[in-house]
């Protein structure tokens, strides 16, 4: 991942495959998925996105990626989440702690460092390069889960910079200029991720992903991406979701 020292994806599966001949089950699960139909594994086809295709003509910059991640990887992320799920929290700007709100019901499960591996790390190597932002500004991964009638009520994802509650956040790691979703399934109803803006309403497939800008071109905050996670009305949605900021955090 880079911390500490230079980012080697070469050393990391490498140690990945020691693992797995040490009959670590994780990492050869791991290595089952990393791997192509030839048995290898190919970063360059791992770190490279297809190409975001925009979804709104007029409004804030709104794109999906189909197929962004293989079904069985979506699987995985899942079966991680699945024996850490809790209540999901809202973010509160006086302790700069989660906690929870009304505003929100579903549950996520959030991975940070001591919970990370080598496939999570390149989903957010990829994350981070489809956005053209350095991973180094990704906050922790998160997958939600939402239960039929549960919802997260309309929302923006920016840090609002007229609030003093957000200055010392903002300074030590800059604003969320840009937030990733990634569809992990597909076999419910309802549950669209609605946006205020056109009155838009999406639904991605299985592995598919949805990036959007939540700051303009000069940096200033874009108000038009307000949006929802609508309640499933059938059936249960997991995504994961990713909020990417500008740089790694500052002292």
């Amino acid at each position: 991942m880079g911390l500490g020292l230079p980012q080697d994806w070469g050393a990391a599966l490498e140690l990945l495959a020691r693992a797995a001949a040490l009959d670590f089950e994780p990492a050869a699960e791991e290595l089952t998925l990393l791997r192509g139909a030839d048995g290898r594994t190919d970063l360059h086809r791992w770190l490279t996105s297809p190409p975001p295709r925009p979804i709104v003509t007029d409004g804030p910059a709104i794109l999906s990626i189909g197929q962004f991640l293989p079904a069985a990887v979506c699987d995985h992320l899942w079966r991680r989440a699945a024996v850490r799920i809790s209540p999901a929290l809202v973010y509160d700007p006086t302790t700069g702690q989660g906690r929870r709100d009304p505003v929100r019901s579903n549950d996520a499960a959030r991975f940070e460092l001591p919970q990370m591996d080598v496939l999570l790390a390149l989903v957010r190597e990829r994350i981070a390069r489809v956005a053209g932002l350095p991973v180094a500004g990704l906050e922790w991964t998160q997958v939600l889960r939402y239960a039929a009638g549960q919802s997260f009520d309309w929302h923006v994802d920016w840090l609002d910079p007229a609030n003093p509650a957000y200055a010392e956040d903002l300074r030590r790691r800059g604003q969320r200029i840009a937030t990733c979703l990634v569809y992990l399934n597909d076999d419910y109803e309802g549950g669209e991720t609605a946006f205020e803006a056109g009155a838009l309403r999406w639904r991605g497939r299985k592995g598919d992903a949805l990036l959007w800008a939540n700051t303009l071109p000069d940096g200033t905050v874009d108000r038009r991406t307000r949006h929802a996670g609508l309640p499933p009305t059938l059936g249960e949605k997991r995504v994961l979701s990713q909020w990417l900021r500008g740089r790694a955090p500052q002292p």
